[in-house]
């Protein structure tokens, strides 16, 4: 098994360029993820910038798509900033609901190994 990690941060921004860094970072922190085993799931770089080209669509169709991606994770990795984004506040709403894990910093993000550990043992004691 290969544990997906969603990578959730803000996105939206007053400039392009602020949007492009939160895009950055978002690259960054899957990239980090990935180094420790883990398969990135990164909205911010899948659909980059697709809201200008397709304003039409608004907020909610990419809001929708996203946690669609989340639904389908393992667990889940913040940026820095997750906490002054509605997005990503969403995004962790549902995630309890779900109770999926969520780790609230980089730093706090374990293994891969060490995470596919951890379900095993969490499992085994419902057993």
């Amino acid at each position: 098994m290969q544990p997906l990690i969603y990578v959730a941060g803000p996105y939206r921004a007053a400039t392009r360029d602020a949007i492009a860094q939160n895009i950055d970072t978002a690259r960054h922190v899957g990239t980090a993820a990935a180094a420790i085993g883990w398969y990135p799931v990164i909205p911010h770089a899948n659909t980059a910038h697709m809201e200008l080209s397709l304003p039409h669509l608004g907020d909610e169709f990419w809001l929708r798509g996203t946690l669609e991606l989340m639904e389908r994770c393992d667990a889940l990795v913040l940026c820095p900033g997750w906490d002054r984004s509605e997005g990503t506040l969403g995004e962790i709403a549902r995630a309890d609901t779900l109770r999926l894990p969520i780790f609230r910093s980089l730093d706090l993000l374990p293994s891969a190994s060490e995470f596919i550990a951890w379900l095993h043992a969490v499992e085994a004691r419902r057993a």
